[in-house]
């Protein structure tokens, strides 16, 4: 019996340090990635409540210094990051007259257009959150929320 207990405390002891008790272990960084300023959810309307299920997009306004190249977009329909999925297209710069109407007017001067593409749409009647994230930055965990709307 004591060689027993003694054996399953050795075999607790080597599960523990498999976990993370020694040598490199993976961690998912804690700190958000850095977004440009100013930055605006322009599309869908941040607070929007009857937005159609396929928007086709999110689109974004940045300072014209700012640029959200290599950003992608985590969505929820949770105030989380727990359980979000992620665009598989990153921003891309588009032109004013590209924007999806309506759409939210950025509060800045000069402002540089980002639109990221959505393979899916959403189910009706549900609040969408929204969150960016730098895929250049492995040290980094999604930003936002930038912007939330509800889905008719």
């Amino acid at each position: 019996m004591r060689a027993t207990l003694a054996g399953l405390s050795l075999a607790a002891a080597v599960l523990l340090a498999a976990c993370g008790g020694g040598g490199s272990s993976s961690t998912t960084p804690s700190v958000p990635c850095t977004l440009p300023a100013p930055l605006a959810m322009l599309y869908p309307i941040p607070s929007a409540t009857a937005v159609p299920d396929s928007p086709q997009q999110f689109v974004f306004a940045t300072q014209s210094s700012g640029s959200l190249a290599g950003f992608n977009a985590y969505v929820n329909t949770l105030n989380s990051l727990s359980g979000a999925g992620q665009t598989i297209a990153t921003a891309a710069q588009i032109q004013a007259s590209q924007v999806p109407q309506p759409a939210a007017t950025p509060s800045f001067s000069n402002p540089t257009y980002w639109s990221i593409t959505l393979a899916s749409g959403f189910s009706a009647r549900q609040t969408v959150y929204v969150w960016l994230n730098n895929t250049n930055d492995a040290t980094c965990t999604p930003a936002g929320p930038i912007g939330s709307f509800t889905t008719l």
